[in-house]
């Protein structure tokens, strides 16, 4: 006779379901969106903002942002045992339950929006909400399976934690605001193309409508290099109008450029070889962005902060020596006297 199988122990069972609910929140994505929240809030206060201001927009953030992949997951529930990328998740193999995580959505997503409300500001939370609704509802249940358009429109729904960065900061939205939503916009249709377009196959068991399973893969990498193209001048436009250095556009140009030459090897490959290459560049492209955003900043506030205490010394120099060559045009109000008898 053989040995009974031994029962799982309180410990495994617990762990596992601790990391079945982990895994439910996307933590791969919550990073991205960490990144773009907290280095979006750098380039508002043109250095580190307050420090409690800063942990809770990041908290309300993730537990915002990990509600609505919670919802989508929830939702995809009926074609995500027909891909392999996602058959494994916790609630196609029956470990959590469809109610439960619904639950488990609500419960982040309130919490969310109530740290972003009464720790942040309205505004910051109001971004939050819409966001939430933006990837649960029009991508998730309407988008996602209806127009091969989906990632394209859907795109928005990643861009709104920089948004939730900005208004955390400021209180308002300005264009430089909206320039860093437009820069996420314009990276999602080529990060995920790449995706898609070595896991065609999966979208199309699923009946999902992705670009390379409507349209083919040569409408799809042509896209991709245009929306590359686009992208890049997009980033270029962040430092033209004011808001970003030297160390930015340099960044971005050349980060700009890698992308670029990733989509147009991707372009002219019969294999998936670029196409997975493109995808893991683009991950580390917006990863390195946003880092030049902030060392950006970080450096412009370093700088004038030296250029402001230089000033003053210099400035208290010359009033203690009482002497300035042209005091009209120093715009100080120097004596003139000192050492006339």
């Amino acid at each position: 006779m053989g040995t009974p199988a031994a029962e799982p122990s309180p410990s495994n069972s617990t762990r596992q379901r601790i990391s079945d609910y982990y895994h439910l929140m996307k933590p791969g994505i919550l990073r991205l969106l960490v990144i773009t929240a907290s280095c979006t809030m750098l380039v508002a206060a043109r250095g580190m903002p307050d420090g409690w201001l800063f942990l809770w927009t990041i908290i309300g953030s993730i537990l915002v942002c990990a509600s609505a992949n919670v919802c989508n997951m929830v939702w995809d529930r009926d074609i995500d045992p027909m891909m392999r990328r996602t058959k494994n998740r916790p609630i196609p193999q029956g470990r959590v339950s469809a109610r439960s995580a619904t639950i488990f959505a609500a419960l982040l997503g309130l919490s969310g929006v109530a740290v972003l409300a009464v720790l942040v500001n309205p505004l910051a939370a109001l971004m939050g909400f819409l966001g939430h609704i933006y990837y649960s509802v029009i991508y998730t249940m309407w988008l996602k399976r209806s127009t091969p358009h989906n990632i394209v429109i859907g795109g928005g729904a990643g861009a709104f934690p920089a948004l939730i960065g900005w208004t955390a900061v400021t209180g308002s939205l300005s264009w430089t605001a909206w320039i860093i939503f437009a820069i996420v916009f314009l990276w999602t249709p080529p990060h995920f193309w790449a995706l898609a377009l070595y896991k065609d196959i999966d979208y199309d068991k699923a009946n999902i409508p992705m670009m390379p399973v409507v349209r083919g893969e040569h409408t799809t990498k042509l896209q991709m290099l245009l929306y590359t193209l686009v992208l890049i001048g997009m980033t270029t436009l962040l430092a033209v109008v004011g808001m970003m250095g030297i160390i930015y556009l340099v960044a971005s140009v050349l980060l700009g450029a890698g992308f670029a030459y990733c989509c147009v090897r991707c372009a002219f490959d019969d294999t998936d070889r670029w196409a997975k290459r493109t995808f893991a560049y683009s991950i580390v492209y917006l990863g390195l962005l946003f880092g030049a955003m902030s060392a950006d900043s970080l450096y412009t506030k370093h700088f004038t902060q030296t250029r402001h205490i230089a000033d003053q010394m210099n400035r208290e120099s010359v009033i203690f020596l009482g002497y300035t060559p042209n005091p009209e045009s120093s715009g100080l109000n120097l004596p003139t006297n000192v050492g006339t008898p």
